[in-house]
C-alpha cells in the first residue's frame, strides 16, 4: 500500500459508465450479502447467545457493547485512511475483500462459541472474539461501501446496485435467520451451545464464498478528475464542512438503530409473546426476509418516478405509524403477526437501498464542494455510526429487559417483562422512525443536483 499522488488511467465516458451488466451488480450485492450474514448474526442472534447460551448478564452485554464502539471510534477512521491512501494492481478498494474473507469468518465462528472456562475468562475471551470480530467487519466493510463510487456515477444505476445488493442481503438474511435456528436444532441435538457452533460455522463459511465472489465479480472503472495527496488534515476538514455527509451518519446511527433494536428483541418477541417454536420462528423470519427482499427490488420502481429522499421520508412516516398501532395487536394473533412482518419488512426493504445511495450523493457532494475525494474516509466514518448503532441497539435492549427486570425462560416472565419486550419490536423502533423521517426533511440533494455535480465534476 502506498500514498495516492495521483491516479492515473482514461475516465471512461457517460455512457460507458452508464449501465452495468446484471452479473456486476449481484457480483457487488454478493460482498455485503456476506456481510449480512455477519451482521445478521450480531442483530438478531448475538444478544440472545450471550445471555441465554453464553451466560452474560442483560448489562454485562450492554456495556461490552458500548465499550468497544469508543475503540471503534479510533479504528474506523483509521481504517478509512489506509482505505483512501492504497493503490494495487487490483485496484484501490477491492483488495480489502479478499484480504478480510477468510479471517472475518474464522472470527465470526470463535465469537458463537463457547469456551469451557470460569466465568471472567469467558468474559474475556467474549471481549477479545467480538472487538476483532468487529475491526475485521470495518476493514471489509469500509472499503465495500466506497467500492461503488468506483463502479458507478449514474445515480439510477447506483440505486440499482444498492437494490440488487440488498435483495441479496435479504436471501443472506434469510439463511441466518431461518436457517441458524433450524441448524441449532439439527446440530445441537439439544445442545444449543454444539448448535450455535456449528450452525455458525456453516454460514460463515458461506460468507467467505460471497466476499470471494464479489472480489472476482466487480470492477473499479470510475477514476477522479480530481488528482491530490492524500492529506488527513483536509480530508477531516472536509468532512467537517460536508453537512449533507453528517445528516447521512444521524441517519445511519437511527436507521440501523431501528433494524438491531428490532433484530435483537426478535427471539424474545417470539419466544415469550408469541411462544413460537423453532417452525414457527423460521417461519417469522423467513416472512421479515421475504418481505425484505420484496422492497428491496420494488424501490427501484419507485425511484424512477419519485424523488429519493420524498420517499425516504414518507416511508418513514408510515413505519412509525404502523409500529405504533401494531403494539395494540394481542400475542395470540400469531397468524396476523405473520401477515403484519411481511407487510412491514416490504415497507421497510425500500429504507436501504435509498438510504446508501443518498450516503453516496453526499459522498460526491463533498468532492464537489471541496475538490477532495475521500470516499474511504467517509464511509469509515459512516460504519462507525453503523457500529454505533449496534451498540445503542443492544443498549437498549439491554436497559429495557433490566428495566422490567427480564429473567430467561418462559416459567420466570412477567406482565412487565412482556410489555418491555412488546416495546422493543413497536413503540421504540415507531419513535425511532420518526426522528428518521424528520432528519431526512434537512437533506437536500436531489436528483437534478446530483446531474449538476457529476457535470461540474467532469464524469
Amino acid at each position: 500500500m502506498s500514498g495516492i499522488s495521483e491516479e492515473i488511467g482514461t475516465a471512461k465516458s457517460s455512457s460507458e459508465l452508464a449501465r452495468l451488466s446484471v452479473s456486476e451488480k449481484m457480483g457487488y450485492g454478493l460482498g455485503d450479502a456476506g456481510g449480512t450474514i455477519v451482521t445478521g448474526l450480531i442483530s438478531n442472534f448475538l444478544t440472545f447467545f450471550y445471555t441465554d447460551i453464553f451466560g452474560l448478564t442483560p448489562a454485562v452485554v450492554g456495556t461490552l457493547f458500548l465499550v468497544l464502539r469508543v475503540i471503534d471510534a479510533v479504528s474506523d477512521p483509521l481504517i478509512g485512511i489506509v482505505a483512501d491512501r492504497t493503490s494495487t494492481r487490483m485496484g484501490q478498494f477491492r483488495p480489502f475483500i479478499l484480504w478480510t474473507a477468510v479471517p472475518l469468518g474464522l472470527i465470526a465462528f470463535l465469537t458463537f462459541s463457547v469456551p469451557d472456562l470460569a466465568y471472567h475468562w469467558k468474559l474475556l475471551y467474549a471481549v477479545v472474539t467480538y472487538f476483532l470480530l468487529s475491526v475485521l467487519y470495518s476493514l471489509n466493510n469500509v472499503p465495500y461501501c466506497a467500492l461503488v463510487t468506483k463502479i458507478t456515477t449514474n445515480p439510477l444505476e447506483l440505486v440499482s446496485c444498492q437494490s440488487w445488493r440488498f435483495a441479496l442481503c435479504g436471501v443472506a438474511g434469510f439463511a441466518v435467520s431461518v436457517g441458524l435456528p433450524i441448524m441449532v436444532d439439527y446440530f445441537g441435538q439439544g445442545d444449543p451451545v454444539r448448535g450455535y457452533q456449528y450452525g455458525v460455522g456453516v454460514l460463515s463459511c458461506l460468507a467467505v464464498i460471497m466476499f470471494l465472489l464479489c472480489f472476482y465479480g466487480v470492477k473499479e472503472r470510475v477514476v477522479a478528475k480530481v488528482n491530490h495527496t492524500f492529506n488527513l488534515r483536509e480530508s477531516l476538514k472536509s468532512i467537517r464542512h460536508n453537512d449533507q455527509l453528517l445528516l447521512t451518519f444521524i441517519m445511519s446511527l437511527l436507521i440501523i438503530s431501528i433494524f438491531n433494536t428490532k433484530g435483537g428483541a426478535a427471539l424474545y418477541f417470539i419466544t415469550y409473546v408469541l411462544h413460537g417454536d423453532a417452525t414457527y420462528t423460521s417461519l417469522f423470519f423467513g416472512m421479515a426476509t421475504l418481505g425484505g427482499i420484496a422492497g428491496s427490488i420494488l424501490v427501484q420502481y419507485l425511484t424512477r418516478r419519485f424523488e429519493i429522499r420524498r420517499i425516504y421520508f414518507w416511508v418513514n412516516v408510515v413505519l412509525a405509524l404502523a409500529h405504533f398501532a401494531v403494539a395494540f395487536v394481542p400475542g395470540t394473533a400469531t397468524t396476523l403477526w405473520l401477515g403484519l412482518v411481511f407487510i412491514c419488512c416490504v415497507v421497510l426493504g425500500f429504507i436501504l437501498p435509498m438510504h446508501f445511495t443518498l450516503v453516496t450523493f453526499a459522498d460526491t457532494y463533498g468532492e464537489w464542494k471541496s475538490g477532495r475525494r475521500s470516499s474511504g474516509m467517509n464511509f469509515a466514518f459512516n460504519l462507525f455510526f453503523v457500529k454505533l448503532a449496534w451498540a445503542v441497539a443492544g443498549v437498549i435492549v439491554s436497559v429495557t429487559l433490566t428495566i422490567v427486570a427480564y429473567r430467561s425462560g418462559a416459567d420466570n416472565q412477567t406482565s412487565a417483562s412482556l410489555a418491555g419486550i412488546t416495546m422493543l419490536s413497536t413503540v421504540i423502533p415507531g419513535v425511532l422512525h420518526m426522528l428518521l423521517a424528520i432528519t431526512v426533511r434537512f437533506f437536500r440533494i436531489d436528483n437534478q443536483l446530483v446531474a449538476r455535480m457529476e457535470q461540474e465534476l467532469g464524469r
